[in-house]
C-alpha cells in the first residue's frame, strides 16, 4: 500500500479557516475520491505540534496500491479536474504545499 501526502505548510487566516476547512473537508475531499485507483483519502488537520516544527496547517493523505496505480492516477483526466477546483479553494491558504510518497508498512 502507498500513501501519497499533501501536506499544506502555512496557514490560514482566523476569520477564514472556518470556511476553508469546510471546503476541505467537503468539496475538496469528495472531489479527490473520484481519482481512479484511489483506495481512500482521509484528511488530517494540525491541533498540536512541537516547538520548532514547520507550520503544517493540514495532510491529505490518498491510499493506493502500488505505485502504478498512483502514477495513474496523478496522469488521469480525472485529476487534472481536480486540481482545478482544488486551486479555486486555496485562495486563502498561505504557504506551500508538497507532496511525499510513504510505504504503508
Amino acid at each position: 500500500m502507498i500513501i501519497r501526502s499533501a501536506i499544506l505548510e502555512g496557514s490560514v487566516a482566523d476569520a477564514d479557516s472556518s470556511q476553508f476547512d469546510q471546503q476541505m473537508r467537503g468539496p475538496v475531499l469528495d472531489a479527490i475520491a473520484t481519482y481512479p485507483g484511489i483506495r481512500s483519502v482521509k484528511l488530517r488537520r494540525l491541533v498540536q505540534a512541537d516547538a520548532g516544527t514547520p507550520p503544517v496547517y493540514m495532510v491529505f493523505d490518498l491510499y493506493f496500491d502500488d505505485i502504478a496505480a498512483m502514477d495513474a492516477a496523478l496522469a488521469s483526466p480525472t485529476r487534472q479536474a481536480v486540481r482545478a477546483q482544488v486551486a479555486q479553494s486555496m485562495s486563502n491558504f498561505k504557504g506551500r504545499i508538497y507532496h511525499q510518497v510513504f510505504e504503508l508498512g
